[in-house]
């Protein structure tokens, strides 16, 4: 029994480690062929024939240079706003314009992601903590210290389980959707609803 969690330690972590990759670099043959084996697993339609070239053209646009495609790849933009001021009223008899909210980056959600990492003993190496990269990053990082611990640490379950529901999934699903707004070639897009089932499916 040992060895088959031993297995599903390993796997976990093989799958979390590809898909955080896909997300924080230029795709590879190795990480296209990854993720399209994953998603005829799950049985995902995910496109073929895509060039190395192409798929990079996408990721910079997609992830890394501002323009009109860009999608941030942060928790908090999704998840936390900021309450500004009031416009000032400049026509007589009209009362105050209603607040407006801000998307905001660094907000509590990022600060919330940074404290479940120093629960753990561990810090982002680059980027900011709640980059979908690091998020992932982090999920195998606790699979894998769940298989060194053979089962003598469930805090380390327990906080594996509270991330995946308190940050991941409270977002993942509103990033692939503004993915698949942009997503010329489909590969992103389907990264993400591999990313998604598998943290749906990754229960005790």
């Amino acid at each position: 029994m040992q060895l088959i969690e031993e297995e599903v330690a390993a796997e976990r972590v093989s799958i979390y480690g590809y898909l955080a990759g896909v997300f924080c670099s230029a795709p590879t043959a190795e990480s296209v062929r990854a993720i399209s084996q994953m998603a005829r697993t799950l049985g995902i339609s995910c496109p073929e024939g895509l060039s190395l070239n192409e798929l990079e053209r996408e990721f910079m646009d997609l992830f890394v240079v501002p323009n009109p495609r860009y999608v941030a790849p942060y928790e908090s933009v999704y998840r936390d706003r900021w309450l500004l001021e009031p416009a000032p009223v400049t026509e007589p008899g009209k009362g105050p314009a209603p607040l407006a909210m801000a998307r905001l980056l660094m907000g509590e959600s990022t600060m919330a992601v940074r404290q479940a990492y120093l629960q753990a003993g561990v810090l982002p190496e680059e980027d900011l903590p709640d980059h979908i990269a690091n998020e992932l990053r982090f999920m195998a990082h606790l699979w894998a210290r769940e298989a060194e611990a053979d089962g003598k640490a469930p805090a380390l379950g327990d906080l594996r389980q509270r991330f995946r529901e308190e940050h991941l999934l409270q977002w993942i699903g509103q990033l692939r959707e503004k993915v698949a707004e942009r997503d010329r070639l489909g590969y992103y897009r389907v990264a993400l609803e591999v990313a998604e089932a598998v943290l749906q499916g990754d229960a005790d």
